[in-house]
């Protein structure tokens, strides 16, 4: 076995005790602390021994202000003549440990430490945790918009799912984390003025937030992984590529002007208005390689050029002869909620072809079915009618056997229709109206079979 040990901890900033009281597990099993980085606590080989740890916070440390300041050497000096040694830091945490078996304890007022800690979480923990639910707020807010604007073509795809459901998951993870805190707090200031200590650990509450946070990221990735394998290659690197460079460019901004003994507030000024200069020129780029790559794939890997064979309905179906100059495109795609296929026949330009277009919809989950179906009503009572003065009409047309609403404006109906019969929605255009030997023949095609 190697000397060193790196494990992805998952303890909660404030639960100095459970940190400790973990600590001195390790320590009897042969493995002392060393530091603590960004993804994992690193550890050393020892000899197993009874050690006592403790954990401490200075309101005064910070990631910006350079180290250490002199009142902290005060405090360190005071802490070894009191038998306790450094271990690491982490932000404004300090971790001592003690090998004498009743070393004096370096915090002997309790309601000063709460304090203390109450002051140290206000100032750093709490605000990017409240960051975080805000975030997540805002981005299922645009999340859920979409949806509400497009429900089949959003619901039909993985990553949209995926995407709610992590900034939920992570979102409802700051919130455990704050409401956690609160709890911490007021019963450790109980405990405090009544002369006691709150001597329990948050350990039931640490895996609980770190099982909901961790489900939150684990859906992240599958959505980046089908952003990925959609055909989007350039966008997901440069989005992973602007991330990398945004954190590297700001981490070592940061920690070599606090090397430098650059004032906490100047590095902390600058840190954060370069920050804010690379996060804009991300949000600038990222859109713009966005919009090129949907200019130049139509937006999705699943299209097919020659889709005559997977489509469902053709021209030649409804009795148009047959030509070579016909152009078939078939585009399809699913989800454990909603699979969709689009469909589209034309001509070659300046052929004077007639042109069929539909998509059909199958909603797999009832609760949803009104909201898909709402979507493509919208289209013409609302978004499209703006622009066009069309409308959806109930149609009374036995032929097709379902639900049907067709397009009309001020100067008549449109050949657009709008299906639904179980759990299927049939979207159809074409060049010219339907006759009824044509209505039954789209109905049975379109409404047999599966996408």
């Amino acid at each position: 076995m190697g000397n060193l040990k790196y494990r992805p901890e998952q303890f909660l900033y404030y639960d100095g005790e459970g940190i400790a009281r973990h600590l001195e597990k390790m320590a009897a099993k042969g493995w002392r602390l060393e530091k603590i980085g960004a993804l994992a606590w690193r550890y050393g080989r020892a000899e197993p021994a009874a050690v006592h740890y403790a954990v401490t916070y200075f309101p005064e440390a910070s990631e910006y202000n350079p180290y250490p300041t002199d009142s902290q050497e005060e405090f360190y000096d005071y802490c070894r003549e009191a038998g306790w040694d450094l271990v690491t830091e982490w932000d404004r945490m300090q971790i001592f440990s003690a090998a004498r078996e009743n070393p004096v304890p370096i915090e002997t007022d309790e309601a000063a430490r709460v304090r203390v800690i109450h002051r140290v979480m206000l100032r750093s923990y709490m605000p990017s945790n409240l960051l975080l639910l805000l975030l997540a707020v805002f981005q299922l807010f645009f999340q859920i918009r979409s949806i509400l604007r497009d429900p089949v073509g959003e619901l039909s795809q993985w990553t949209p799912l995926l995407l709610v459901l992590a900034w939920l998951l992570i979102g409802l993870s700051a919130l455990l984390t704050i409401g956690g805190y609160l709890s911490w707090y007021l019963r450790a200031r109980r405990a405090a003025e009544t002369g006691g200590r709150l001597e329990g650990t948050e350990r039931w509450f640490r895996w609980l937030t770190a099982a909901v946070c961790g489900s939150g990221l684990a859906a992240i990735v599958p959505a980046l992984l089908s952003l990925f394998l959609s055909g989007a290659v350039r966008v997901f690197l440069l989005c992973f590529t602007g991330l990398v460079i945004i954190m590297a460019v700001t981490a070592g901004m940061k920690n070599g002007m606090k090397r430098r003994g650059v004032p906490g507030r100047k590095n902390r000024n600058i840190t954060v208005a370069v920050t804010a200069a690379l996060s804009l020129l991300f949000a600038v780029t990222v859109p713009v390689a966005v919009i090129h790559y949907i200019v130049r794939s139509g937006g999705t890997a699943e299209r097919q050029t020659d889709g005559r064979d997977r489509m469902p309905l053709v021209l030649e179906d409804l009795g148009t002869p047959a030509s070579e100059e016909f152009i078939y495109t078939w585009e399809s795609r699913s989800s454990p909620l909603v699979s969709y296929g689009a469909a589209q026949q034309r001509g070659e330009p300046g052929s004077r072809l007639p042109m069929l277009e539909y998509e059909v919809s199958d909603v797999y989950l009832p609760a949803l079915f009104d909201l898909c179906l709402d979507g493509y009503l919208d289209r013409y009572d609302n978004e499209y009618g703006r622009l066009t003065g069309g409308h959806f009409r109930p149609l009374n047309d036995p032929a097709w056997n379902a639900e049907v609403w067709q397009v009309w404006d001020d100067e008549g109906p449109w050949p657009y229709y709008l299906a639904c019969r179980g759990s299927r929605i049939v979207w159809l255009m074409a060049d010219d109206f339907l006759t009824p030997e044509q209505t039954k023949t789209a109905s049975e095609k379109l409404f047999g079979g599966t996408i």
